[in-house]
């Protein structure tokens, strides 16, 4: 692999380098879907239609897992609100935002178109959602909706709940996709 002394390098070189995989046949076009929080964690959907789920806390954790998987066709990225909660602390809305400039830039980087996905627009008719309830609530019900579409996927937690939602959703608006 060639040796990038750029951000812009360092990102592309994670982004395209493909997996391998056995003979299976290739049949759909590989998604990335990022839920930016504090403890964020995304869904790659690859191009033989298997998702995989991944929590990351850093952008290593981020570039590392794309960096061993072939370059997103589109990416899908929760659009974090300007405020959160009066609950939510100065640091967690710092990192929230950090994660979120982050991930927009190293896939804007690499040419790979981006759609933000609203909170309420992705959340839009699951189960048990509704306005102010607490966080632990929240999460609890977004990974109950997330098994019951997805029974059989390994690695759903609290972390990836939200990023497998937001694939979800971002399949359900373009059907072209699935």
């Amino acid at each position: 692999m060639e040796n990038y002394s750029t951000i812009e390098g360092m990102v592309r070189q994670s982004l395209d380098n493909p997996l391998k995989k056995g003979k299976k046949e290739r049949m759909n076009s590989v998604l990335l879907a990022v839920d930016p929080g504090k403890t964020g964690g995304l869904a790659y959907r690859d191009p033989y239609g298997d998702i995989l789920l991944k929590k990351w806390t850093t952008e290593a954790d981020f570039l590392d897992f794309i960096n061993e998987r072939e370059c997103p066709e589109f990416a899908v990225v929760e659009d974090v609100p300007v405020f959160v909660s009066g609950a939510t602390s100065n640091a967690s809305s710092f990192k929230l935002g950090y994660n979120y400039g982050f991930i927009c830039g190293a896939i804007r980087a690499c040419d790979i178109p981006l759609e933000l996905a609203k909170p309420k627009a992705w959340q839009k008719g699951l189960h048990g959602v509704k306005p102010r309830i607490g966080y632990t609530d929240r999460k609890r019900i977004l990974k109950n909706n997330a098994k019951r579409l997805y029974p059989k996927l390994d690695g759903l937690t609290n972390a990836t709940a939200d990023a497998l939602l937001i694939l979800h959703y971002y399949l359900e608006k373009n059907p072209h996709l699935k």
